[in-house]
């Protein structure tokens, strides 16, 4: 059984509610909402999140915050991606294009794009929300294809993206058609991150304010790669926000970036007892 990313926020916060540690069979039967199954079996089942994300740990059967091994920023490699899709909504749209930027050591790095061919799509909804011709998109490679090429280049990084809730939903709806698989490792999004880093500088936190607020060097335009290197160019400024606020670690960051609502008035401050 494979759980979201909505999961992940969700695992964290449950976490630091019960004070830095919870048992695998209370936190499976918490995000599954199921009578609490056999350590064993909720070890198998939340193994993926907990493996691969930067604030969490296994402590035997228990899950904790991982304050011993954290990632400093500086060390860390960051994939900012955005998509563009056939439509809104998973049920009945596609990805059609990928755009991805490379940070790393507080620079942009290398960039990646592609086209990707729309599987599965009823021909009536084929049109891309970007603009791109049906006729080019034919040519495109298949999003098999697309999704490995991206892994390849995001391989040993954090992943970021604005909204990051849609770009992960399409993508993993993609896995789970074609490999039963979904993403699990830390997702940083920069709209909670703004949000909580700007509140009461910014009415709105979406890309193309927050591009206009940081005065970008790549405007907008709902094509992946320029999205992408829009967002890229926020998430350094909201890096830097981040570390005055006292963030050295990917652990931190995350913190940050959690859902103001999901915080349930903890204490903002990134590390316990600043």
């Amino acid at each position: 059984m494979l759980l979201s990313l909505d999961s992940l926020d969700r695992l964290v916060s449950l976490v630091v509610d019960r004070g830095g540690s919870v048992s695998a069979s209370e936190a499976a039967s918490h995000l599954l909402a199921m009578p609490a199954p056999l350590e064993d079996v909720a070890i198998e089942i939340l193994g993926p999140l907990v493996e691969h994300d930067a604030r969490l740990a296994w402590r035997q059967t228990a899950i904790t915050l991982d304050r011993e091994r954290p990632l400093p920023l500086e060390d860390a490699c960051f994939v900012v991606f955005d998509l563009e899709t056939t439509g809104l909504a998973t049920a009945n749209a596609a990805i059609c294009e990928i755009g991805a930027v490379r940070i790393r050591r507080a620079a942009i790095e290398e960039t990646f794009e592609t086209l990707v061919a729309p599987s599965g799509i009823e021909p009536r909804h084929r049109g891309c929300l970007a603009g791109i011709s049906e006729a080019r998109l034919r040519a495109a490679p298949h999003v098999e294809t697309a999704l490995r090429s991206l892994s390849t280049f995001a391989e040993g990084s954090i992943l970021v993206a604005h909204n990051a809730r849609f770009d992960v939903a399409f993508v993993n709806r993609e896995l789970t058609r074609l490999s039963g698989t979904r993403l699990a490792g830390t997702v940083i999004d920069t709209l909670p991150l703004a949000r909580n880093l700007l509140r009461g500088r910014i009415e709105r936190t979406n890309l193309a304010s927050l591009a206009f607020f940081f005065g970008v060097s790549v405007e907008p335009r709902h094509r992946a790669l320029p999205d992408a290197q829009a967002t890229s160019e926020v998430f350094l400024s909201l890096l830097e926000l981040a570390r005055e606020r006292g963030a050295t670690t990917v652990a931190d960051l995350a913190e940050l970036a959690t859902p103001k609502s999901r915080l349930q008035g903890r204490d903002q401050t990134v590390v316990a007892g600043r």
